[in-house]
């Protein structure tokens, strides 16, 4: 007795299974390429190609099986009889037929699945006939709980082809359902031949009439380059079908356009204008018109041309290219300008234009042009622009317009002679009303200190807030001492007035530092410098009170120096210490990873904020130490994590002076162990604006490395799109004077969706910080937004305090007022 499954392993010839699968498949794709035609097919031609998906797939099915069996050889003769041999041939043919009508007219699923079913019965049905026209020296028998396996899985199979070949979709989905196909047919031909049991009968051998090897494969052959005809007849058909259809579809474009077009010149968004340059003749569209308010014609009325609509600032320009173009020195006209309205004030208006028909000699005779509102663009830039250079609490000058109007200021000096003032000014009693009341009330102190500082000041004076509860007053003109410190006084006396948060009566104090120039600085550096010495005696002499710049305030540059002593000491001998907040996904607040923010604690003076031991790293040269150490204790810790979690930290902009910054960062990872791509690298805007070339260089390599480069405090200080255009940052993030205001201040959630929108566009992510509230959180989930950090998910923090979500614990945030409590 001889078992089927041998000639699997040993007895079928190499090339005759991967021929058969190769014939199926080839006849598979044919077979849907035909049945998805005919869905799309209403007329009564889908009988067609119904009809040659069948055939065609009773072809692949017959011709399958029997290339499988004429590459087994089991070492005697073997035979095929003629009747059923063809009999299969018909039986394949027809059930193909019929289950692919079923699915041509079907669109339930369940039907489409039962079309499958009825398909690979046909295929069973085939094999089995096929079986049965076999001649050899033996009977054949059956193990037929593989022969219920071999067509549970060929109509299982079939049933998941025919339904990938009715869904909708492209060529990738109709392969994949011609695979799956394929394997129906085989998968149901070499389990059905594993069934296969052969009895020895030297007396049953085969007959004289049977066909012969050599018939048969010509038959297959036949077969085969039928499916090859059918396949090119239908491919030619498919492509008059949709040449025709593209003729049709052409002309009722055609035929709709030229109905619309005249309501579209007047109805339609731009404003037309044809202009008749040999005659002067102009036909405007009354969009052109309404865009400056006036009826068609009355501008003539009124004997006014467009030309005395121009704003006088760019009337010039606006003329200039109208020339150039017209002239041939420009291909087309395209001016941004201003016109004037009817009722008088100003429209923003994009005009693009040209020359559509010219002379022989190049005078041009006709002239075409395009008018877009662009009122709505143009006030979304200034709106941009404005926050680039101001506060996005206060609204005040920031610390880069504060600089340029100083420095400008000076240069008046040097020129003309007189005298400025510059006032430091400092909050007292700040930190508290943060602690006791939150950050939201902070606010509101803050925007209240702003409001009466201005209120003291004159038109030509300027107040910008410098960053947390830090303002800076350039006083235009200061030749009068005693005015000078009568204003100190007042400003003092306004601010320490109480101010009303929450029902409650908060009072701060003001301190203030006050430089001259040019009698103690002539650049905005040096003045700047000698009135934050000004302000640190203030402070030290019991605050809530003015103090002007003198020679005997080296005592106080001597105490900086001894804490920059000590800082040196601090980061030599490891006495730093990292904190580290938590960044999660905004929608499914999962953990992603922490920044890292360094804390001293220092012997003497107890716990001294970043805020203080920064500047003066940054002003004595320490930062490069410094941020080599937070860097490295970052990058040690976070490699000791068995999650792959982010890890960020800050570079400052003096860092970037270091050529070698790259290969510096290269060698901490390497030492540390942990990858690049871990590592996220926050910067300011001031990085790039220092010394563009260089530092985008730098950015660029440490990108190449792998390194994610996220755009700190964006809005609060130098931010601009161009910028943003320069270098393609991984992530912006958003400062929290906008993100803790989108409860309050329809303006502030308008600029952090319209940031969130140019991340988007550009293909940055975006961090908003500070999320203080579940209300502000709700707004940034609506709106999108990448990720989130702030007291709401988790303060700053030793990393034991998160020991849980670094080593796999937790990964689903839970919030309460502490921050992380839990995870799910």
């Amino acid at each position: 007795m001889y078992r089927a499954i041998t000639c699997l392993t040993q007895e079928h010839t190499f090339w005759a299974v991967p021929l058969a699968a190769l014939v199926c498949w080839l006849s598979s794709v044919t077979t849907v390429y035909l049945l998805r035609q005919s869905r799309s097919e209403s007329s009564a031609g889908h009988i067609l190609w119904v009809g040659g998906a069948g055939i065609t797939a009773g072809i692949g099915i017959w011709s399958t099986h029997f290339i499988a069996m004429l590459g087994y050889d089991p070492g005697f003769g073997i035979g095929y009889d003629p009747a059923l041999t063809v009999l299969s041939l018909v039986v394949g043919t027809a059930s193909a037929c019929g289950a692919l009508a079923l699915a041509r007219t079907t669109r339930r699923a369940a039907a489409t699945v039962g079309a499958g079913i009825v398909l690979g019965l046909g295929i069973a049905a085939m094999h089995f006939t096929g079986m049965a026209g076999i001649r050899l020296a033996g009977t054949i028998g059956w193990h037929w709980p593989l022969v219920a396996a071999a067509v549970t899985a060929g109509c299982g199979l079939s049933g998941a082809a025919l339904l990938l070949a009715t869904r909708p979709g492209g060529r990738r989905l109709q392969l994949e359902a011609a695979t799956v196909l394929t394997g129906a047919i085989a998968c149901l031909h070499f389990i059905a031949m594993t069934a296969v049991v052969i009895e020895p009968d030297p007396s049953r051998a085969p007959e004289a009439g049977d066909f012969p090897k050599a018939m048969l494969a010509s038959g297959i052959a036949v077969g085969m380059l039928t499916v090859l005809a059918i396949l090119a007849l239908s491919l030619v058909a498919e492509h008059l079908r949709q040449t025709n259809r593209s003729l049709r579809e052409g002309k009722r474009r055609i035929a709709e356009s030229e109905a619309r077009l005249a309501l579209a010149l007047d109805a339609g968004s731009d404003g037309l204008w044809d202009c008749d340059l040999a005659t002067g003749a102009a036909w405007c569209s009354e969009r052109w018109w309404r865009f400056l308010g006036y009826e068609p014609g009355e501008m003539e009325a009124h004997a006014r041309t467009w030309r005395s609509l121009l704003h006088p600032e760019d009337a010039a320009l606006t003329e200039r290219v109208l020339a150039d173009h017209l002239e041939g020195r420009a291909a087309t006209y395209e001016v941004e300008h201003r016109m004037r309205r009817k009722d008088g004030t100003w429209a923003w208006l994009l005009t693009r234009g040209r020359v559509v028909d010219r002379a022989a000699d190049g005078t041009p005779l006709r002239f075409v042009a395009t008018q877009i509102d662009i009122g709505a663009r143009k006030a979304a830039e200034r709106q941009i622009a404005h926050m680039a250079r101001h506060d996005g609490l206060t609204d005040l000058p920031n610390r880069a317009l504060f600089y340029d109007r100083l420095e400008e200021r000076l240069a008046e000096l040097r020129a003309r002679g007189g005298a400025a003032a510059v006032l430091c000014l400092d909050l007292d009693r700040f930190k508290a009303v943060n602690d006791r009341l939150g950050h939201l009330a902070g606010d509101t102190v803050l925007r209240a200190v702003a409001h009466r500082i201005r209120l003291e000041l004159r038109a030509e004076d300027t107040v910008a807030r410098l960053g947390g509860d830090e303002f800076a007053v350039l006083i235009a003109e200061a030749a009068d001492m005693n005015a000078l410190e009568g204003l100190a006084g007042r400003l003092i006396a306004s601010v320490g007035e109480p101010i009303r948060v929450e029902g409650q009566a908060v009072e701060v104090g003001l301190s203030i530092g006050i430089a001259l120039a040019p009698r103690h600085g002539t650049n905005g550096e040096e003045v700047m410098k000698r009135a934050d010495l000004a302000l640190y005696r203030a402070k030290a002499e019991g605050r809530n009170t003015h103090r002007i710049f003198a020679a005997a305030m080296d005592a106080a540059a001597a105490e900086r120096r001894e804490l920059e002593s000590d800082l040196r000491r601090a980061i030599e001998e490891n006495e730093l210490t990292l904190h580290y907040q938590p960044q999660v996904t905004t929608g499914g607040r999962d953990l992603v990873g922490f920044e890292a923010l360094v804390r001293w604690q220092h012997p003497a003076r107890g716990l001294i904020p970043p805020s203080t031991f920064v500047p003066l790293a940054e002003e004595c040269g320490l930062i490069m130490p410094l941020g080599e150490w937070v860097l490295r204790a970052a990058c040690r810790e976070a490699a000791t994590w068995t999650r792959p979690l982010k890890i960020a930290v800050n570079l400052s902009p003096l860092q970037f002076q270091q050529a070698d910054l790259a290969e510096r960062v290269l060698a901490i990872l390497a030492e540390a162990g942990l990858s690049p791509t871990r590592l996220e690298l926050e910067i300011t805007e001031s990085v790039i604006i220092n010394d563009m070339e260089r530092a985008l260089s730098i950015l660029r390599r440490l990108k190449a490395l792998g390194i994610s480069i996220a755009m700190d405090d964006f809005g609060t200080g130098y931010s601009s799109l161009a910028t943003l255009q320069a270098f393609p940052f991984d992530k912006i993030k958003i400062d929290r004077a906008f993100v803790g205001h989108v409860e309050g201040s329809p303006q502030a959630a308008v600029i952090v969706r319209a940031v969130l929108g140019l991340g988007r566009s550009l293909g940055m992510g975006v961090v908003a910080e500070g999320v203080e509230t579940p209300h502000q959180m709700r707004f940034l989930t609506d709106e999108s937004c990448d990720e989130v950090q702030g007291y709401l998910v988790g303060k700053p923090q030793p990393i034991e305090r998160f020991t849980r979500y670094i080593h796999g614990a937790g990964r689903t945030i839970v919030w309460s007022e502490e921050g992380m409590t839990n995870a799910a």
